[in-house]
């Protein structure tokens, strides 16, 4: 039996989000809050408007991408944190799948947790 969180094929959302959060040059719109595996969309539309141009769905937004989020909270791979607007947690185990700790990661990629905590 193959792992899905491994298996090759098409790129999944949670895969894109942590492309995107991997990368330095998109963090003016989508970045780690420091605080763990937690992540903000500071531009959803922008996340939605990549995310549409990678699988070739020009009419994507915020509210399509949110409900592919939402098909991760019974799977235990993401989840929303309460109380905070775009913002969410990978709850999987990054860790293994990285090879890092989201310390290692954030030092990485030069990560300050928010102020506004």
């Amino acid at each position: 039996m193959t792992d899905p969180k491994t298996s090759s094929g098409p790129i999944q959302l949670w895969q894109f989000l942590l492309e995107l959060l991997t990368d330095k040059s998109c963090q003016s719109f989508i970045s780690w809050t420091g605080d763990g595996w937690e992540f903000k969309l500071s531009d959803p539309d922008e996340v939605a408007r990549r995310w549409g141009k990678r699988k070739n769905k020009p009419k994507m937004n915020y509210e399509k991408l949110s409900r592919g989020l939402r098909y991760y909270y019974d799977k235990n791979i993401i989840h929303k944190t309460s109380g905070k607007r775009y913002v969410y947690r990978f709850v999987c185990d990054l860790k293994s799948l990285l090879g890092y700790t989201p310390e290692e990661l954030h030092a990485m990629l030069d990560v300050k947790p928010d102020a506004d905590e």
